[in-house]
């Protein structure tokens, strides 16, 4: 996937508040496969480190997770902080 088709596809996933309206802009983009579903999310959200309690968690439940995450809007809250220039890194969070 191209890097300019991967930001269009990140900048319509920031819009989304529902499963339904991911599933859609997936859908209008072609992005079939769950791996590279998981990655757009990740990416959307700032590439997270995410804890996997066993190392055998399957594509289904990975991509169910991101999707959890995602829809919480933490990431949100961290890229609105990011702007602002605070950050753990600073000890003002």
């Amino acid at each position: 996937m191209s890097e300019e088709k991967n930001k269009i596809i990140v900048g319509a996933l920031k819009e989304c508040g529902s499963r339904e309206s991911i599933e859609n802009i997936f859908n209008l983009f072609g992005v079939d496969d769950k791996d590279g579903r998981v990655g757009r999310l990740n990416d959307c959200m700032g590439n997270p480190q995410t804890f996997f309690s066993s190392d055998n968690i399957s594509v289904d439940d990975k991509y169910e997770l991101t999707i959890q995450m995602f829809l919480t809007g933490s990431w949100k809250l961290s890229e609105y902080y990011g702007r602002l220039g605070i950050g753990v890194s600073d000890g003002r969070i």
